[in-house]
């Protein structure tokens, strides 16, 4: 069969996996589906994956692509999710695709608008989202602090 992605293709790639059995199949291949198939897969199940669109359709696509380490959750008091995401982030940056995450740096720039109490808590943000980093045990090699 020719490697173009077209409708016949698709109707007959769904029958093949309709006719076999599998130990998952995977509904919707946005950024959660993707990594569910992926890491299914890996374990050595036999996986299938279908969406009703293409890869990353929804609402991966609009997506930043930021992987975060929490910060949005401690502000909100959810420390335990913070906490979380902080360790997910590390094991994408060690372990599952390092080749695909890195660290960017950016600056915020605070100017005469920003109040000296503003500033202060967006440092207080920045180091405890460094605190977050430190907690999840990932090396300030691959996620340099503020």
């Amino acid at each position: 069969m020719d490697s173009s992605l077209d409708a016949r293709r698709r109707a007959h790639e769904l029958g093949v996996v309709a006719a076999e059995r599998l130990d998952v199949l995977v509904v919707g291949l946005g950024a959660t589906g993707a990594g569910a198939a992926l890491d299914a897969a890996s374990r050595g199940l036999s996986v299938a994956a279908v969406d009703a669109h293409d890869l990353a359709f929804g609402t991966s696509r609009w997506s930043s692509k930021m992987i975060h380490g929490g910060l949005r959750y401690l502000a909100k008091g959810q420390v335990g999710v913070a906490y979380e995401s902080a360790v997910e982030r590390g094991i994408l940056l060690r372990r599952t695709a390092p080749h695909l995450v890195k660290a960017h740096p950016y600056v915020l720039p605070l100017t005469p608008a920003v109040s000296r109490r503003q500033a202060a808590l967006v440092m207080a943000g920045y180091r405890l989202g460094d605190g977050l980093r430190a907690a999840a045990r990932t090396p300030r090699r691959l996620l340099p602090g503020p």
